[in-house]
């Protein structure tokens, strides 16, 4: 009887061990700073891109060199201008300001020309590569491909999708 149970025990350690090793998933990775940095496009992409904000740079310091010289004219001005003349050089100093904070704020801020540059330049790129690694993962079978650099998953077989399960069961929770 000792005996039959350790059979039965081994056929289904067995059984348990086939059905594990035919459920396994095939995971890859990529490093994505490496194909950023190697690739030839990104290259170009960031040449692009230097100039376009070297552009904006040189354009704001102009813009800051003209502010500082107006503030430096007025100082030493100020005590031979006649009261309305001196207003109207501050006014125009106080315009200078705010249309060079503006131009800051349209190129380097947070939804600024640098950024929407930066996205326009690098979305065909990352399209590209991800059409690279969606037909590597369907060519060869892959369940995941992660990104080594920013850890998420860069591939998933559909089939892993949890999804709508889970928008299901808070369906059925409300």
């Amino acid at each position: 009887m000792m005996r039959g149970f350790k059979v039965a025990v081994t056929v289904l350690f067995a059984a348990a061990a086939f059905s594990a090793a035919s459920a396994q998933l095939k995971l890859g990775f990529v490093n994505s700073e490496k194909i950023f940095t190697q690739f030839e496009g990104t290259k170009v992409a960031q040449e692009k891109f230097n100039k376009e904000v070297a552009k904006w740079e040189q354009e704001a310091s102009k813009r800051a060199k003209e502010i500082t010289e107006m503030r430096d004219q007025l100082e030493k001005q100020s005590l031979l201008l006649s009261a309305d003349r001196k207003k109207s050089i501050e006014d125009s100093l106080r315009q200078k300001i705010i249309l060079h904070e503006k131009f800051l704020q349209e190129k380097f801020g947070q939804r600024g020309d640098v950024l929407s540059k930066n996205e326009e330049l690098t979305k065909p790129i990352l399209e590209k590569i991800q059409k690279i690694i969606d037909k590597i993962a369907k060519d060869e079978q892959f369940d995941f491909i992660f990104d080594y650099r920013a850890g998420g998953v860069v591939f998933a077989k559909p089939s892993h999708d949890l999804t709508d399960r889970v928008l299901a069961q808070l369906a059925k929770e409300k």
